[in-house]
């Protein structure tokens, strides 16, 4: 008669006199009070006495230290101290408000790109735009000669929309004041680099709120 046994692992039928699980490896013949539990792997596979899990080759007798804890390693110039924390507990409206501004900046660079590569689709918006801002008439002659500057605004613009966010979040200070750049480069009908200027000047005025915290 066939023998069969089931592992108390992995409940694994195991055909024949065998002394090891086929699947996980665990002894077949050796109670759970007999093994002990690897607290690396989990595994039930080793019986007691034995000094390494015959799974992953954990060593029982060694003294085993949690990991340290990765810090970020920041120049002291770029974060402060617990006692300086509460300069700014309470965060102020300015990046809130150079985040509206980097949006603004972004969409109209979007929309004066658009329409500068596009300009049958609405001649009215730049002829009037050329005819009340004195640059303006020059910017869409540049604009229409340059095909690639057009270009250029659409990316500038996309930008400075996407690093928006890393403003409102406050997790990037460098990646927040090059979206208010992006927005100045964007030029949106010139509007969109005061725009973006605007957002710069209130980012750099609002630096501590992005420091992080030193060791």
């Amino acid at each position: 008669m066939t023998t069969e046994t089931k592992c108390t692992n992995c409940g694994t039928i195991n055909v024949g006199e065998l002394m090891r699980c086929r699947m996980c490896n665990h002894p077949l013949h050796f109670s759970e009070a007999e093994v002990r539990r690897c607290p690396q792997c989990n595994s039930m596979a080793t019986p007691v006495g034995e000094e390494t899990c015959i799974s992953c080759g954990w060593d029982f007798a060694a003294t085993h230290q949690p990991p340290e804890k990765e810090t970020p390693n920041v120049k002291p110039s770029e974060c402060e101290y617990p006692a300086e924390a509460e300069l700014h507990t309470v965060k102020s409206f300015s990046v809130e408000l150079a985040v509206i501004f980097m949006l603004l900046a972004g969409g109209l660079g979007i929309m004066h790109a658009l329409l500068a590569a596009l300009p049958d689709t609405s001649p009215e918006i730049l002829s009037n735009y050329g005819s009340i801002i004195p640059a303006g008439k020059f910017l869409n002659d540049v604009l229409q000669d340059h095909v690639y500057i057009s270009v250029l605004m659409f990316v500038f613009g996309a930008l400075s929309i996407g690093l928006s966010m890393t403003a409102l979040k406050r997790s990037n200070y460098a990646g927040a004041v090059a979206g208010a750049v992006f927005g100045i480069l964007s030029i949106g009908f010139l509007f969109g680099a005061f725009f973006g200027l605007a957002a710069l000047v209130l980012l750099l005025i609002s630096k501590r709120e992005f420091l992080l915290e030193c060791d």
